[in-house]
């Protein structure tokens, strides 16, 4: 009976979330930036709209007020005939009585004695109405019916437009609004009464203005959009591009592909894509260099272990005896001394990568113990013999180090140098500033220039070709780690085909010498 693995269930449970609550970037970002601009256009077209609806009617006042003044020119010339403080009496009655509200009469019929160059002009839909200072009227004018509610019995804040102000009114009607204006009336140069005027509201072509706006913003709306949206697509398609090469990275596939981080215009998203390159790069190389591992760590554990096998299945069996058998009881224990220096280094490694290394410092004597060194690493090289030089400029420097740390640091240089065929090995000591540098240069075949940016890296073993043997890649990681945790670092100079330069610099305690 099977059972469902629980981490894949809930793995499965959170990207079917994801996908349910997640939406594309285009469309997230375009309808985002489709209502802030809808909101700020209905702002702009609501204030736009309020503004030219203010200066229509602000222009409507200045029109009555300038008709005012025009009406009140009018009747200061008609002085003779007008006399403030009396009824108007139409041309038809022979009794003084003021006009009704629903009374129409030309103004010609109520002043029929006037000059008629004299008598003012009103337009149509205007209404007039002049009252004394006592605040009796003295006289109502209307091209049309008086309307209700427009119509006055006393002039409103008289005492305001007999003070020399002009007031305005909105009224609200049945039939609409009405605006109005007071202001003063002057005869002789002194306020002698107030006019008021009034004029229904005209919304002119305020509607089909409204309308235009309305259109205009819907088409700026319906542009913007389609310019964020290809421009969201256009900046969207390399990140879509990343999102799929993630995908295929995260199946296995370490070589995916990537747009050309040189045709992205963007600089930000240049550099992710060129970073992007570099990572699928850097898993590339980690990858092969995990599968060289396992297949350097089998061969290399199991060569010795078949050697170790046969020889001593050939003393079991007799094939071999006496001196032959010794010299084959001798090979075993080399090759089991080897398996024990790769296991021993898989298990340093692990224990210093994970930081745990507690170096045991001291003041250290250079010289002397660069010469150890170098007799320990002539004992134990089996092959080709090599020639090591010295030189230490001061003789008496000092170092702060731990000597076991120092000691593996510089016999995993020597063997590397060896091991690429080198004959002749220096090693130049020197003081600079707080530190001691120390060049290892050799003659050897040195690193292939594609090999360098990897030498450090832990499980990197390079090309067979190039080495008379090979180990775990381990050697020089092992070496970076170490000088580390001893203050110190380590580097590569220069490489060629006619040898390698390293240099390690450690902290030392003598004062520089002074030349």
């Amino acid at each position: 009976m099977f059972t469902k693995h629980p981490g894949k269930s809930i793995h499965n449970n959170v990207e079917a979330k994801q996908q349910a609550t997640s939406v594309s970037l285009v469309r997230y970002w375009t309808w985002r930036y489709v209502m802030i601009l809808l909101v700020m256009l209905m702002g702009i077209g609501l204030f736009g709209m309020y503004w030219i609806r203010m200066s229509n009617v602000e222009q409507q006042f200045q029109l009555l007020e300038a008709r005012s003044a025009m009406m009140s020119d009018s009747f200061s010339k008609m002085d003779d005939f007008l006399q403030l403080g009396t009824m108007v009496t139409p041309a038809h009655s022979s009794e003084k009585m003021p006009l009704a509200p629903t009374e129409n009469i030309p103004l010609q019929e109520s002043l029929p004695s006037i000059p008629s160059e004299f008598v003012p002009s009103i337009p149509d839909g205007y209404q007039f109405q002049l009252f004394n200072v006592s605040g009796e009227m003295i006289y109502f004018f209307s091209n049309s019916y008086a309307e209700e509610g427009v119509y006055l019995n006393s002039p409103p804040k008289q005492n305001e437009v007999l003070s020399g102000q002009k007031i305005r009114e909105k009224v609200d009607t049945r039939s609409g609004k009405w605006l109005r204006v007071g202001v003063p009336f002057y005869k002789h140069n002194q306020i002698s009464g107030t006019l008021y005027m009034s004029a229904q509201y005209n919304e002119g072509r305020l509607p089909q203005i409204y309308g235009l706006i309305v259109v205009a913003f819907g088409l700026i709306s319906l542009c913007g959009w389609a310019v964020v949206f290809v421009l969201s697509r256009s900046l969207t398609r390399p990140l879509i591009q990343l999102a799929s090469a993630a995908k295929q990275l995260s199946s296995g596939n370490y070589q995916p592909y990537l747009p050309d981080p040189s045709l992205v215009k963007e600089s930000e998203i240049s550099e992710l894509i060129q970073a992007f390159h570099e990572m699928t790069e850097r898993l590339n190389q980690l990858e092969r260099m995990r599968t060289d591992l396992l297949a350097g760590v089998s061969h290399e554990l199991r060569t010795p272990i078949t050697s170790i096998r046969g020889m001593l299945q050939a003393i079991q069996e007799g094939v071999v005896t006496g001196n032959k058998a010794n010299e084959f009881i001798n090979i075993g224990l080399n090759e089991a001394k080897r398996m024990h220096v790769m296991v021993n280094d898989l298990l340093n490694f692990s224990s210093m990568e994970s930081g745990v290394i507690y170096p045991k410092k001291s003041q250290v004597l250079l010289e002397p113990l660069l010469r150890e060194i170098i007799q320990q690493f002539n004992t134990i090289q089996t092959s080709t013999p090599v020639q090591v030089e010295l030189e230490v400029l001061p003789s008496d420097l000092v170092c702060i180090c731990d000597q076991s740390h120092l000691k593996q640091i510089f016999l995993n240089l020597l063997s590397n140098s060896a091991a690429a065929a080198a004959d002749i090995i220096k090693i130049t000591a020197r003081l600079t500033e707080s530190k001691i540098t120390i060049d290892i240069s050799d003659n050897g075949k040195g690193i292939a220039p594609d090999e360098v940016p990897y030498i450090f890296e832990r499980y990197y073993r390079g090309n067979s070709h190039r080495k008379k043997k090979q180990g775990l890649g381990l050697g020089l990681s092992i070496c970076r780690l170490l000088a580390q945790a001893n203050g110190g670092t380590i580097e590569l100079l220069q490489t060629s085909s006619t040898g390698t330069v390293l240099r390690l610099s450690i902290p030392c305690v003598s004062q520089p010498i002074k030349i």
